[in-house]
């Protein structure tokens, strides 16, 4: 009887040993699957017995539909602000605010540590010309707090018929509040909201007409194409807006010779992912993961990868801020990843976070989170995770991993996108707000009544400027208002008590009249800021939004930054090198 060699001996145990541990880790797994099928069936039981327990015997008569519905919310809201139950009351509203003669303020906001937040503000809408800017947080709605508000709910009630008014109470991001009144107003957002060639100055040289698609000089006598950068502002990742793009830039290409490209994602909440990820595809090199999302279902595990041959090369400027969020961060944060260009401006939202929207019965249905965005550095652009108990609470994401760009930068995951060059990415000053948030800049102009074909020149703007201040009371300011009141309260509390004295009384008017001076001078130091603001709602007013766009660029902070960066090449490829 022959022996069995000891080699085949040894490879038969090593094959039988591997496949017990395969079968070992399937059971494994076919238990975990069954224990959780059995977890559930046994919740769904205690469920249904408590449910009917409570509608037939409960003292109060109870609605069943009513009582469900409050049930899927309190558990979702353990979950996180993105996962929603619709019940089929709110997908036919919903239906009906799509298809009719509704209107909003011009807002979109999104939740961060329990807080409305304002992620996007449209340019030309009454949000815009109230004063309200990325960052600020709607504290209520027509009296209504938000604080346990989802997104959805508190875009119904900005909605409402044209013309129809919305009272919101803001906090700025000085801390201040304000309760603002805003008309409703019909208009239609643009994905792609401006393109231009911009010389070194930031003035528009060539500008994409936003009505007929086409490239118009704005000045004829301007020549300068090979001294200034493509600069294009994406609001939303919409459908069909990489197309806008690709075809904008390329006919900046043609027409002029551009030598960087400012991509302007600030206040762009999102959209369509396969858009931003096609318009990388114009910008990055093929055969590249871009992006993946990571779930605990392999069919919500997806790869985003490059695969045209890049069209655009050239240096590249992204601006971002803390309304830049979703498709936004991406593609800033793959851009950053891969050292294909600098990202200017301010710390992005931080959403990571994938949602789906999935059909119930009776045409109910429901949206939740079932996975994560990654980029191509590993990291992940979430800035906060939840506890998932009764309270729920958000905390920032702690990841101590060092991730590191494709030529060796450290970069941060948990954090959404942190910009390589930190600047001030706000147009308007915090005083310059609060005039529009008063509505008294607003108000002079549409009082004017100035000839349709006026000159908004520089000549017009000094005069208009003497005549706001010469009939502006600068003590309807909050910081001057403030202090009045207090003087005034101290007065009739005085009064009130019988100890209000000649001199006592003295004194409050003359300390309400050293305010009123202190409130003159320092209106006399913001002559410019009102020259700067009352000159762009000149503008806006009697020319309209393209031509209030083409005239802020060159005073915009966070435009400039970027140009000076792609002016100064050595100290862009310092960055990204």
């Amino acid at each position: 009887m022959s022996k069995i060699p000891f080699n085949l001996l040894q490879n038969v145990r090593k094959s039988l040993f591997f496949g017990l541990i395969i079968l070992l880790a399937i059971s494994s797994i076919a238990y975990q699957q069954k224990d959780l099928f059995f977890r559930i069936k046994q919740s769904l039981e205690i469920f249904s017995e408590a449910f009917s327990l409570i509608v037939v015997e409960f003292v109060d008569k109870i609605d069943p539909l009513e009582l469900m519905g409050t049930g899927l919310n309190a558990m979702f809201e353990s979950l996180d602000p993105y996962t929603n139950y619709f019940d089929a009351s709110s997908n036919e509203q919903a239906e009906i605010l799509n298809r009719s003669n509704f209107s909003s303020i011009g807002i979109q906001v999104d939740i961060k540590e329990n807080s409305a937040v304002v992620v996007r503000v449209i340019d030309g809408s009454p949000a815009q010309r109230s004063g309200i800017r990325t960052g600020d947080i709607i504290l209520s709605i027509d009296g209504l707090s938000t604080e346990t508000l989802v997104p959805e709910e508190i875009e119904n009630l900005l909605m409402g018929e044209i013309g129809s008014k919305v009272t919101l109470t803001v906090e700025t991001q000085n801390a201040t509040i304000d309760q603002l009144r805003l008309s409703r107003a019909k208009f239609e957002p643009k994905s792609l909201g401006y393109a231009a060639y911009l010389n070194l100055s930031g003035q528009p040289v060539i500008e994409l007409n936003m009505d007929t698609q086409e490239l118009e000089y704005i000045d004829s006598s301007k020549t300068e194409l090979n001294q200034g950068v493509a600069y294009l502002q994406i609001n939303e990742f919409g459908l069909g807006v990489n197309t806008e793009f690709r075809q904008a830039l390329q006919a900046m290409i043609e027409k002029s010779e551009p030598y960087g490209l400012i991509l302007d994602l600030r206040g762009n909440p999102g959209g369509l992912l396969q858009e931003s990820i096609q318009m990388l595809d114009f910008m990055v090199e093929p055969n590249i993961t871009v992006a993946e999302t990571k779930g605990r279902l392999d069919e919500y595990n997806t790869r985003y990868i490059t695969r045209e041959v890049p069209r655009y090369t050239g240096p590249l400027v992204v601006l971002i801020d803390q309304g830049s969020a979703s498709a936004s961060e991406i593609l800033s944060g793959v851009v950053q990843d891969l050292d294909r260009g600098v990202v200017v401006g301010e710390r992005s939202f931080g959403k990571g976070l994938v949602q789906i929207i999935k059909p119930l019965p009776y045409n109910n249905s429901m949206k939740f989170t079932i996975s994560r965005y990654y980029i191509p550095s590993g990291r992940s652009i979430q800035s906060l995770e939840y506890t998932h108990d009764t309270n729920n609470t958000a905390f920032q994401r702690a990841d101590d991993n060092v991730y590191k760009t494709k030529n060796g930068r450290v970069v941060h995951g948990g954090r959404g996108i942190e910009p390589d060059l930190q600047t001030n990415t706000e147009l308007l000053s915090p005083f310059q707000l609060e005039l529009l948030r008063l509505g008294l800049v607003g108000e002079f102009v549409q009082q004017l009544e100035l000839p349709i074909a006026a000159i908004i020149d520089d000549e017009l703007i000094q005069v208009m400027t003497k005549r706001f201040m010469d009939n502006f009371e600068p003590t309807r300011l909050q910081i001057w208002n403030k202090m009045i009141t207090l003087t005034d309260s101290l007065d009739y509390l005085l009064n009130d008590k019988n100890v209000l004295n000649a001199n006592t009384k003295e004194s409050i008017l003359q300390i309400n009249d050293h305010i009123t001076e202190l409130a003159n001078d320092y209106l006399i130091e913001k002559h410019g800021e009102i020259e700067m603001v009352l000159g762009l709602e000149l503008i806006r007013f009697y020319r309209g939004n393209q031509a209030w766009k083409r005239a802020s660029l060159a005073i915009d902070p966070a435009v400039i930054s970027g140009i000076q960066l792609l002016n100064e090449l050595q100290d862009y490829y310092s960055i990204v090198q």
